[in-house]
């Protein structure tokens, strides 16, 4: 009999029961069910969400106002109100017989549309009837005053007058005559001035005993001639007794009896004869002092250099030996003294720009000044570009101002180690950017389409000063700049997200 294992002392196959092969049967776990109503719910609310942010945060609330008949005024005020940007707000004018001048014939955004406050609207606001239209004038001396007056509405004619006055021979409603101002009757035109005297009838029968009005003022009469149907004529006169504004003669006496329509004329006084002065070398102060005195209003004093008697009349616009009277205005010119720089370097100081002083000395060389200017430039770290260095301090009227003018800073290019950006190996606007910034030079862009490259990848770059490319270690000044082209080829020249610069293309 043979000797068993140990193991075999356990079974018939040498192996106890519990080291036999264990039969594995898969377990699958049941899955809940997807609740469906409640994801609909939650899409629902999102979406809510999403059209509630876009009408809270994006969407424009300012709701477009209709203006057609409104004016220009009524547009102001809206565009002040709601913010609106002025830049955007566009006027066009156009005649329109149909609407008055200033209203609003029509505007680019359609009232009630909702926009936002840089909106862009034009509108088309009407400046009324057409002036220059040509206008056929009928037979007036064959029409009454109603038809005259029907034509004059219905061509809106507005410089065409109807005035009345009494005539003993033309019947009341008939045209007495008419006149044109500037055109005929063949060149008459909507804007011509057109007066027509209509007939009131007869001049009334009535009697007025005519008062007294001799140095009285002008003004007790008109109201006396009004009252009593009596026309007046004013003629003027200086007179050295009877003092402005008061009568110094009528021309019918006064007890004597006249009709209603008929005139007076009268001569007024205009005060006491003035003669102006040759005002030569006369002080501004003494030119003042005279027109009080003698109501003579002084409507400007110029001030011009010349080599003459500083701060003396060199000029004035009415003739000595004129009379003169309160309605005549005097214009003055008084001389200057040299047109000296330090008068600019004390305004605008030493460092000023090159534009204020070249704006100074035109406006002093305007008054008279014969001033010129010697440019030169230099490079200059402390002075900005564009501003005076040094000057000449002191000039006469004739003389040349030398400048020296700052040519901003000599600017060396420089590569930027520490992120690997170098002027010889750029490749896309964003490194340009970055290394035009690093080295404090300004760089120009411009895009254009080039197949073959991609959105944002550089087709050239060049110094403006003498074409060449951007090398590190060389100096351009602060007046130039890079002159830099970007493709640009739309939709088409997209570059794909993970070849963005500053990607590197891995996943999070």
């Amino acid at each position: 009999m043979s000797e068993k294992d140990f193991l075999s002392q356990f079974s018939d196959s040498g192996k106890p029961e519990s080291f036999r092969e264990e039969e594995r049967i898969p377990v699958q776990k049941q899955r809940k069910p997807v609740n469906k109503g409640l994801l609909a719910a939650l899409g629902a609310v999102l979406v809510v969400l999403l059209v509630l942010s876009y009408f809270l945060f994006f969407a424009p609330k300012i709701v477009m106002p209709d203006f057609l008949g409104r004016n220009r005024t009524d547009v102001a005020a809206w565009v002040k109100q709601q913010g609106i940007e002025p830049a955007g707000i566009v006027f066009e004018e156009t005649y329109d017989f149909d609407t008055e001048e200033g209203d609003i014939l029509s505007q680019s955004v359609q009232a009630g549309k909702k926009v936002k406050k840089d909106v862009k609207i034009n509108f088309t606001m009407s400046l009324g009837p057409d002036p220059d239209e040509r206008i056929r004038v009928p037979d007036l001396e064959s029409m009454t005053k109603d038809e005259i007056q029907d034509w004059i509405t219905k061509n809106k004619l507005s410089k065409t007058k109807i005035m009345t006055s009494y005539h003993d021979e033309v019947e009341e409603g008939n045209v007495i005559d008419y006149s044109f101002t500037g055109a005929d009757e063949d060149s008459f035109t909507r804007g011509s001035t057109l007066r027509i005297n209509i007939s009131k009838g007869p001049t009334p029968a009535g009697k007025v005993t005519v008062e007294d009005f001799e140095k009285k003022m002008f003004d007790s009469l008109e109201a006396w001639a009004k009252s009593k149907k009596i026309n007046v004529e004013k003629t003027e006169a200086y007179s050295d007794k009877v003092e402005e504004g008061y009568i110094i003669s009528q021309s019918v006496p006064s007890g004597r009896t006249i009709n209603e329509g008929d005139t007076i004329t009268v001569v007024v006084s205009k005060g006491k004869a003035v003669y102006m002065p040759n005002m030569y070398e006369w002080t501004e102060s003494q030119i003042n002092a005279w027109c009080a005195k003698n109501g003579v209003m002084l409507a400007s004093v110029n001030y011009r250099y010349d080599e003459e008697g500083k701060g003396e009349c060199i000029g004035q616009s009415i003739p000595a030996g004129r009379l003169v009277s309160s309605d005549d205005y005097l214009e003055v010119t008084i001389s200057l003294d040299d047109a000296n720089v330090a008068e600019f370097i004390r305004e605008y100081g030493e460092h000023a720009s090159y534009d204020d002083l070249y704006r100074w000395i035109k406006e002093k060389n305007t008054q008279g000044a014969h001033l010129s200017v010697s440019v030169s430039y230099e490079l200059n770290d402390t002075v900005e570009i564009d501003h005076i260095v040094s000057m000449s301090k002191k000039t006469k009227n004739t003389d040349t101002v030398n400048v020296v003018v700052s040519d901003g800073k000599n600017i060396m290019l420089r590569d930027d180690t520490k992120n690997d950006l170098r002027w010889s190996s750029l490749s896309n606007e964003y490194e340009v950017r970055q290394l035009c910034e690093y080295s404090g030079v300004a760089c120009q862009i411009s895009y254009t389409k080039r197949e073959g490259l991609y959105n944002g990848d550089l087709v050239s770059i060049t110094r403006s000063d003498d074409g060449s490319r951007p090398i590190a270690g060389t100096y351009i000044t602060q007046r130039h700049y890079i002159k830099v082209v970007i493709a640009d080829n739309g939709a088409a020249g997209a570059r794909p997200d993970s070849m963005e610069p500053g990607n590197s293309g891995e996943g999070d």
